[in-house]
Formats: C-alpha cells, sequence, structure tokens
C-alpha cells in the first residue's frame, strides 16, 4: 500500500472509529471514568452542555504498528494544520513533521511538505538529509528532485544537480511530452552547457526547439511558447548557438533564421551566419558575412565578434592582418569599449604595452568595465609597475564581485610573481602609513600574501581590511571568519584559535553561526593538539544543533586523531544508532571504523568494514579508494587495487589521498616512473597527512635512482611529522633510519608546505 493511501485510510478510519464511539455513547449511559493517580480525568466538554468527551476504546485493541502509523499520521496532520495554507506558523509545521517522519521514516507524503518547508526555513543540511530520504523511498519524486538539483546548483555541485534533474527527467511519472519535462530539459540544457558538454546539451535544446516549433505536441499554449522566446536562454538565438556548439549546424541554421525573422535575433544573423560558414569550412564565406556585421557596426556580441574574426584570418593563415584590421575599425567606432579592449589585448600580446595601457585608459576614464581593469593590470604586471597595478586592481575589486571574477586569471598570474607580489606588499604599506590605503586593495594583499603562504603577511592585511572595512558592504566579521579560516589552512592554529573566539565572543552571530564556529574552533584545536578543548567545542556546536551529523562524525574525528580508539569507537556505533536511515552518514561511519581498525592493526577488520561497504554500494568512491589502498600497502590484490583507485580518481582526480594510493599501488607493482607524477601531485594537493605522502614519494624517488631528491622527500616529511601533534613516533622513526642509511642528517631544517 503506498504511504499517501495508507495516511489517508488511517485518517478516514480515525474519524470513523470517533463516529462509532459517538453512537455507542447515545446507546447507552456513560460509565464512571477512573483514571491512573496523577492524570486527571478525562472529562473534556467544548461548550457547557455539551455531553463529556469519552476516551476512544476501541473493540479490536490495535498492534504497535497501527498505534505508531497513527501518532505519525497525528503529527503530520498537525503539520497541515498548522502550515502556511492554514494558520501560517511554519516552526510549529516543521516540529510536527519531523516528529512525524521520526515515527514513521517510511512516511513518503510528509517529506513532501517537510523538505520544502525546510528549505524555506534555511536548514540547508537537514533539508538535503530529508530529500534524500524522500528520494530513496520514492526514486520517480520529481519536485524532490528538482528541490535537490536546485539546492545542488546553488552551491556549485553541478554534477550532482545534473544526476538528479536526469533522474528527474526519466522518471515514470513525467510525462514525456508536457510542460514539465520542457523545464526539465532546460535546465538539464543549461547545467549541461556549464559544464562544458555540449552535445549533451544541444540534445535538449533539439527537444526545446522542437517545443517552440510544435507547442501543441508538448501541451504547451501560446503563452508558453512566446515565454520561451522571450527568455533570454531559450529563445532562437540561443537554441541555434548551443545546436552550433553541438554541431547541428543544419538544425542551428534553420534556429538563427528564425531569429532573423524577430526582432530580437535579426541584426545578429550576419554574425551566426560567418559562424557556420567557419565551422562548415567556407572560411571567405565566413569572412564576407562578419564583415557584413562590421558594417552595421553592431556591438551585440562584444568580444566574441573580434574573436571570430581573428579565427577565420587564422584559417585563412593571414593572422599577420589582424591588428591593422581592429585599429581600422577602432578608428571608426571610437566608443566600442569591446573592440577598444580587444585591440589593447592584441597589442600586449605583441608587448606593445604603452599603446595598450593608453587605449585601457582612455576607455576606463569615460567608466569601461571590469574586464578594462585585468587588462590594464596585466600591462602593468609586464611593465613591473607595482603602485599603479595596485591602484587599478583596486579599482577593478571595488567593482563588485563579478569584477573580482573577471579579475581571478589576472591574479593568478600574479601570484606567480613573488618579486612583483613583495613590491605590491610594500607599496601596501606605504600607502597605509600614509592613511591612504583602501579596503579593496588590503583585502587583496592579504588574499595574495596567503596564496604566497606569508601568514604573518596576510594577517596583517586582513587587519587592515577590516579596519578599512567601514562603509563598504562587506561586514567586519566576514572579513574576520575568512581571516581565521585562512590562519588554518596556513598552520597557525594559535592565532586562529584566537580569532574563532573573537568571533564566538563578537555577539554578531546567530544560533546557527555560533555552531558552526565553534566546529571551526574544535578543528583549529584538534590540529593544535588541544584535544579536550577541542571535544568541548564540538560539544557546543552539538548541543546548538543536535541534529547535524557533520558535528557528530567530527567528534568521531577528534577522537581518531588523539589515538582515543575505544571512544572513536563507541561514538561511531552512537551516531550509526541515532542516525539509522541516513545511508550517506552510516557510510561515513564505517570509513572511520574501518580506519580506526587499520590503526589498531586489525587489517582484516578494516578490509571487512570497506567490502561491506562495497556490497551495497559498489561505485562508492571513498571505499575503492580505502580498500585499493590497504591492498596495495600489504602488497596483495594490486591488479584489482589500481583498477579500484583508478575509479575514485575518475571521480575525484584532485582528490590527494588518491593521488598518493594511485602513486603506492602503481610502486608496489613495479611501475616506478608511473608512480612519480600522481605522488608529486598528491603533495602539493594535500592539506593534511603530509608527512606519509612525503615517505612515500621518496621511497619511489629512491627506486627510481633519485636518490637526492629521494633524500630531500623524507627530510620534507620528517618535517611535517614533528609538525603533527599528536607526532607519530613509528613514522618518524622508519624515515630517520632511511635518512641515515643514505648518509643524509636526520634533522632536516623547517621545510616549506609545498617545497620538493
Amino acid at each position: 500500500m503506498n504511504t499517501s493511501f495508507r495516511f489517508r485510510v488511517l485518517f478516514a478510519l480515525s474519524i470513523a472509529s470517533s463516529l462509532c464511539v459517538s453512537l455507542r455513547a447515545q446507546e447507552k449511559p456513560a460509565e464512571p471514568v477512573t483514571t491512573k493517580v496523577g492524570f486527571p480525568k478525562p472529562e473534556i466538554r467544548l461548550q457547557e452542555a455539551d455531553d463529556t468527551a469519552l476516551p476512544l476504546v476501541p473493540l479490536t485493541p490495535r498492534s504497535a504498528a497501527v498505534e505508531t502509523r497513527n501518532e505519525a499520521l497525528s503529527w503530520y496532520m498537525t503539520g497541515r494544520l498548522l502550515d502556511s495554507t492554514h494558520r501560517n506558523e511554519p516552526r510549529k509545521a516543521l516540529s510536527a513533521y519531523r516528529k512525524a517522519v521520526k515515527i514513521d521514516p517510511e512516511a513518503v507524503e510528509v517529506y513532501q511538505y517537510l523538505v520544502p518547508l525546510e528549505f524555506e526555513e534555511g536548514n540547508i543540511a537537514a533539508a538535503v538529509r530529508y530529500a534524500a530520504k524522500a528520494v530513496q523511498l520514492d526514486p520517480d519524486n520529481v519536485e524532490i528532485l528538482q528541490l535537490l538539483a536546485r539546492q545542488a546548483a546553488s552551491t556549485g555541485q553541478l554534477p550532482e544537480a545534473i544526476k538528479f534533474l536526469e533522474q528527474a527527467v526519466n522518471s515514470s511519472k513525467l510525462e514525456k511530452q508536457s510542460p514539465d519535462y520542457i523545464g526539465l530539459n532546460k535546465s538539464l540544457g543549461l547545467l549541461y552547457a556549464v559544464i562544458g558538454q555540449k552535445d549533451k546539451s544541444a540534445d535538449c535544446y533539439e527537444i526545446l526547439f522542437d517545443a517552440v516549433k510544435n507547442p501543441e505536441k508538448y501541451g504547451m499554449d501560446s503563452r508558453g511558447k512566446k515565454a520561451l522566446l522571450a527568455d533570454q536562454t531559450t529563445n532562437y538565438e540561443k537554441i541555434g548557438q548551443v545546436l552550433l556548439e553541438g554541431n547541428r549546424l543544419k538544425l542551428a541554421l534553420e534556429a538563427f533564421e528564425l531569429a532573423g525573422s524577430s526582432r530580437v535575433g535579426a541584426g545578429n544573423l550576419a554574425f551566426n551566419r560567418a559562424k557556420i560558414h567557419l565551422l562548415s569550412d567556407k572560411p571567405d564565406e565566413a569572412l564576407e558575412e562578419l564583415q557584413k556585421y562590421f558594417d552595421a557596426q553592431r556591438t551585440s556580441k562584444g568580444r566574441e565578434a573580434y574573436q571570430l574574426l581573428s579565427d577565420i584570418l587564422q584559417k585563412l593563415k593571414r593572422s599577420d592582418e589582424l591588428i591593422g584590421r581592429l585599429e581600422t575599425l577602432a578608428e571608426n567606432d571610437a566608443q566600442n569599449v569591446s573592440l577598444q579592449y580587444f585591440l589593447a589585448d592584441r597589442l600586449t600580446d605583441v608587448n606593445e604595452l604603452d599603446r595598450a595601457r593608453k587605449i585601457y585608459d582612455t576607455m576606463l576614464q569615460s567608466g569601461g568595465d571590469a574586464s578594462g581593469y585585468a587588462g590594464l593590470a596585466r600591462v602593468l604586471r609586464k611593465m613591473q609597475k607595482s603602485d599603479d597595478l595596485l591602484d587599478a586592481l583596486g579599482r577593478g575589486m571595488a567593482r563588485g564581485e563579478e569584477a573580482v571574477a573577471t579579475l581571478e586569471p589576472e591574479l593568478k598570474a600574479l601570484a606567480q610573481d613573488k618579486a612583483l607580489v613583495k613590491m605590491l606588499l610594500e607599496s601596501g604599506r606605504t600607502r597605509s602609513k600614509a592613511g591612504q590605503l583602501k579596503f579593496e586593495e588590503a583585502y587583496l594583499l592579504a588574499k595574495l600574501s596567503a596564496a604566497l603562504k606569508e601568514a604573518d603577511a596576510a594577517d596583517e592585511f586582513f587587519l587592515l581590511a577590516i579596519s578599512a572595512s567601514r562603509g563598504t558592504n562587506r561586514p567586519a566579521i566576514a572579513i574576520q571568519i575568512e581571516r581565521a579560516d585562512t590562519m588554518l589552512k596556513l598552520r597557525k592554529y594559535r592565532i586562529a584559535a584566537d580569532i574563532y573566539k573573537e568571533i564566538l565572543g563578537s555577539g554578531q552571530l546567530t544560533e546557527r553561526g555560533k555552531a558552526f564556529t565553534h566546529y571551526s574552533l574544535s578543528q583549529v584545536l584538534m590540529r593544535d593538539n588541544r584535544i579536550d578543548e577541542a571535544l568541548d567545542s564540538i560539544a557546543e556546536s552539538i548541543k546548538l544543533d543536535d541534529d547535524n551529523p557533520d558535528f557528530r562524525l567530527f567528534e568521531v574525528g577528534i577522537c581518531s586523531h588523539a589515538r582515543r580508539w575505544d571512544d572513536a569507537i563507541r561514538k561511531s556505533e552512537q551516531v550509526m544508532t541515532d542516525f539509522p536511515e541516513e545511508k550517506e552518514v552510516i557510510e561515513r561511519c564505517q570509513f572511520n571504523l574501518s580506519n580506526i581498525y587499520v590503526q589498531k592493526g586489525d587489517f582484516r577488520k578494516g578490509e571487512e568494514i570497506l567490502e561491506k561497504v562495497l556490497e551495497f554500494n559498489p561505485e562508492s568512491t571513498q571505499a575503492n579508494n580505502d580498500l585499493g589502498y590497504l591492498w596495495a600497502d600489504q602488497g596483495k590484490n594490486l591488479e584489482r587495487a589500481e583498477k579500484m583507485i583508478l575509479k575514485a580518481l575518475a571521480a575525484e582526480p584532485d582528490n590527494a589521498a588518491y593521488l598518493d594510493s594511485l602513486g603506492w599501488v602503481l610502486f608496489k607493482l613495479g611501475k616506478i616512473d608511473e608512480a612519480i607524477p600522481p605522488l608529486e601531485r598528491a603533495t602539493k594537493e594535500s592539506l593534511g597527512g603530509e608527512a606519509t605522502l612525503w615517505d612515500h614519494l621518496g621511497d619511489v624517488l629512491l627506486k627510481a635512482m633519485k636518490t637526492e631528491k629521494a633524500i630531500e622527500a623524507w627530510k620534507t616529511g620528517l618535517q611535517f611529522s614533528e609538525d603533527e601533534k599528536p607526532t607519530d613516533e613509528a613514522l618518524n622513526e622508519r624515515i630517520r633510519e632511511k635518512l641515515k642509511q643514505h648518509g643524509a642528517s636526520p634533522n632536516p631544517k623547517p621545510a616549506e608546505k609545498g617545497s620538493p
């Protein structure tokens, strides 16, 4: 029996039972009611003249299962009475729905109301957990899948969002020729395009194109068609662009021709035809069509038009004409910002820096945009003019988040020039002494210092940014949190702990904010080996939000870090007891337990737990890696281990632990040269556990007859290991012994993270 039907039946039965009691009460006078000591007599009347309401005494006693379902139903109906459609008391409704699913976790109809309400109230972690349970019970629940997709997309987890939308679009409950089907394909097509899956995006847009040409086929009225074509992401021109990128040239041209007949796309028809001609290997025709676009002095395609000109000339082997053609166009269209910037960029490419700078300065004086500041910064970086560069970057960042994203590539390039960054820092200090350092400049210098792992400089400029943040849209508390997080990443644990404590004492945090700040503080304290303080801090997080399993799991992590294995085992088992329906939580507990048993020396027990995980979830990324590594470390099942680790890396290619596993299994297989690159990448990607990675790299380098590099790797590993608290003395001793065997000092100089 499905849950929805079950609730309706139980509710009807409840009403019927009440009616039977009422009828029986009319047949004969009520008997005196006796009650247990401490409970009031249930003599309830709604009005004074009413008969006394009697307790329900079923003719056939209900089973425990029925009682449980009735209690869940009661809370569900309470929630419905309290939600926005009735009394609009969402928090009380939320509490009722939560109680209903706690009593009956299989009650899928409750999740239909609980999940959206959790999202509306901002309880994202809880909403996602309940939604996951809902789709586990009902994999075809389109509404919940869409909510999960929206949440995943909002946090940048686009592959996860796509997975949910794919499940929704393939749902047996979804009418395949319906407006809902069109909406899902629209969302999927957009996400595929963002992650670069052009062919899949084109598949979705083919369906959208069919829908706007044949709306009646999908049950779509004229308003639905008009709405799609009015949307910039689904109008004829956009459909043509996506189909073009998916190499559906015939359909793309059809869409562009339709766009050309509309007011919106008429001016771009020549440009779009030029793109199709180029892809059809007709560069001469492409150049002719593009010139029509230029002759009309259109600007709607921005830089894309000039990039297309560059591509056409390259195809014709006439790239030397590009700057001359751009200069001619720029003379006739002096206010065209995109054209002027594109010309300046090309001049920068050929190191005509003074000419490029003059164009950027001229355009930025009359407004310009973030790309102008990015281009100017590139010129000034090449010219090594630190003071002017700091000014340009600061002005660019002041234009908002979108501008910061535009500047990001230039900031990454700048971070590679350590000498210039140091010059920028001195420029910043000079401005600060003169009281002229702006917030954006201080913040930028803090971030650049952090990128160079200059912790003292990063902290100095974060503090200056906080002082300069008054009057900006960046609250000082937000900069404080970022400052603390940066100190944590740079291993300045004492400083980070003090900052988190300041934040907690600021009085500016919500209860939720306090819970997560205590969580961050516990991480710092654990890494600083202040174990009891760390446990106290995570206990505060749990007290503030006991429904968040992440806090409970980190408590296990603290115990494991401190090698309090029995406490870690007990707490892991308690989490599994408290969250029996949370599949992901159970799996994470199993990983914890596997690692704990391995650390205790019980390898077989650790393997058995991972094997059980893989029985139920063969695609589990972490289980594949962890079991593969365990086998590799013991020199067994090596070929299977390699395949499992590669499966894990396919899902998370930058995971340092997985890269280390791959390098180690390749080493055990005798593939020495192949083992070095993943191990070197692992040492660069890792945020923790570096000592073992460097130790592995040293062993492989030695086998590759690169003794000096091996010694440097072991020295670096020993430094990291000695810095870790608690220190792994067994690992330290192994590394010292290797260094002695090769005539190297076992007491290395302090190492910088990432050094070879």
